[in-house]
C-alpha cells in the first residue's frame, strides 16, 4: 500500500501511521544516540499528513517536544496562491471527508496553487 495520504475511512489513517511510525521511532532512537535525549523541536510537512503523522505520533505524548507542521505557501500567505488549507482553509466536504479545504465564496473547492499532495 502506497501511503499517499492518511486521509480517509478507518482503517486506512490507523494502516498509514503504523507503516509511517518507522520515521518517529528513527528519529527518537537516533536523538538518542546522537544527543542523548530526546529532540525539543520537530518540523514536518504537513500536506497529505503522511509524514507528519509518522514523525509526530512517536513525540505526541512528550510535552517537553514540540511539534510544528508546516504548509506549502506558494507566492505567500495574503496572494491567494499557496496550498496552505489549515492557514487559510475553511471547514468543508470533500469526497465525503470533512477537512480544512481552500473554498471560493460559494463553498467551490479551490484546486491548490503549488503542490498537489496524496
Amino acid at each position: 500500500m502506497n501511503p499517499g495520504t492518511a486521509v480517509g475511512p478507518h482503517p486506512r489513517p490507523s494502516m498509514v501511521r503504523e507503516f509511517q511510525t518507522v520515521i518517529g521511532k528513527e528519529t527518537r532512537k537516533q536523538a538518542m544516540e546522537k544527543w542523548g535525549g530526546k529532540p525539543n523541536v520537530l518540523v514536518s510537512c504537513v500536506g497529505s499528513g503522511t509524514n507528519a503523522l509518522g514523525l509526530f505520533h512517536e513525540f505526541i505524548r512528550d510535552e517537553n517536544v514540540r511539534l510544528i507542521g508546516i504548509e506549502a505557501a506558494g507566492n505567500g500567505i495574503d496572494t491567494g496562491k499557496h496550498s496552505a488549507t489549515l492557514t487559510k482553509g475553511q471547514v468543508g466536504v470533500y469526497h465525503g471527508t470533512m477537512s480544512y479545504l481552500l473554498q471560493d465564496d460559494e463553498g467551490q473547492i479551490i484546486g491548490p496553487h503549488s503542490v498537489g499532495v496524496g
